[in-house]
């Protein structure tokens, strides 16, 4: 099944995940610099299953966008430069105001 635009649906939703997440974890970013954040706060503060987060970190992590340690029971995240890149680019812009 694909969506009004012909993007399959599988497909689009992790997109939407992953900028959800990336987004979250950049706005932590900007308050601290070292900022970690753990799975649990993103299933909680973002409403999303322990699978999908899961799921979505570990794309993200082969793709270079956090750091993180698959091994530990309790996942910390670390968004990198390329993540905060990826998560500005996702950011709604605004045209100037006359």
């Amino acid at each position: 099944m694909r969506n009004s635009i012909g993007v399959p649906y599988a497909l689009q939703f992790p997109v939407m995940e992953e900028a959800l997440i990336l987004r979250y974890m950049a706005r932590a970013y900007e308050t601290n610099t070292k900022a970690e954040v753990s799975g649990l706060e993103l299933q909680h503060k973002l409403g999303l299953d322990e699978r999908t987060v899961r799921r979505c970190v570990s794309e993200m992590a082969r793709q270079g966008l956090v750091e993180w340690d698959p091994h530990l029971h309790n996942m910390w995240l670390r968004i990198t430069d390329k993540g905060l890149a990826r998560a500005g680019a996702y950011e709604v812009r605004r045209p100037p105001e006359n």
